[in-house]
């Protein structure tokens, strides 16, 4: 009757953390050591290809709106990544942004758009420079 009050009273016995049971498979430290870099390896390997397919299928996208611009005239956005953080940021998920009139008198987001203005000129210069040579 004790035993059907209490459920861990009629409980087998858990194997402890003293067992010497090891899952090496038959293989010394080296061996394994050696299996775990090749597969480290793939893996890297795999990533490197995958990378560069993705760069070639990019590249061919690119080739096809270069042509779309020609064909209507339409000039290439000057940093096509910025354009698209800023469609993430819109999705109505996270912390929502202070309006433009705050932001007029907060000196330090003034602060931050005087030093975002004075580091695209030096990327201007910069490419401008690059041009040149």
């Amino acid at each position: 009757m004790l035993k059907m009050m209490n459920p861990m009273g009629s409980m087998p016995s858990v194997p402890g953390v003293g067992d010497d049971k090891k899952d090496d498979d038959g293989m010394t430290r080296e061996e394994q050591q050696e299996q775990e870099k090749l597969r480290q390896d793939a893996i890297k390997m795999a990533e490197r290809q995958r990378h560069n397919k993705y760069k070639k299928q990019e590249d061919e996208r690119e080739v096809i709106r270069q042509g779309i611009r020609d064909k209507y005239k339409i000039e290439k956005p000057a940093n096509e990544d910025e354009e698209e953080e800023e469609d993430d940021d819109e999705d109505g998920f996270g912390a929502s942004r202070r309006k433009e009139e705050e932001d007029d008198d907060d000196p330090v987001i003034q602060a931050q758009k005087l030093a975002e203005k004075h580091m695209n000129d030096a990327k201007k210069m910069a490419e401008e420079k690059c041009v040149l040579q």
